[in-house]
């Protein structure tokens, strides 16, 4: 099994500028991240980028760290590192996702 029982798959969204490829191809921008129930460690992400690399980029700035404790430093890099018309898409869907893991944590439907 690649995901153990003990982890969860947590989905935040946004919307992109008009002026976004994604926004032409896809409509909304999307993160899926498997995180640790009980710690929030982000284990995988996937976001529905045009180009992998810039899917790959975002995994890497992502993995390894957890959603609500480094939420801060992630918005942090991605400001400093992440350079494209997603930028703020980007943090949206992480706040996103951070509101829907706290969710899920206290038991609430999303």
């Amino acid at each position: 099994m690649r995901y153990p029982k003990n982890t969860i798959l947590v989905v935040g969204q946004a919307k992109p500028s008009r002026g976004d490829a994604i926004c032409q191809t896809h409509g909304e921008f999307y993160i899926s991240l498997v995180l640790e129930r009980d710690t929030g460690l982000i284990l995988d992400a996937a976001c529905n980028t045009i180009l992998n690399v810039t899917a790959e980029f975002v995994r890497e700035m992502l993995v390894g760290r957890r959603l609500d404790e480094d939420l801060a430093a992630m918005e942090a890099d991605i400001r400093t590192r992440y350079f494209a018309l997603t930028q703020k898409p980007l943090i949206a869907c992480l706040k996103d996702a951070a509101n829907r893991y706290r969710a899920a944590q206290s038991g609430e439907s999303v």
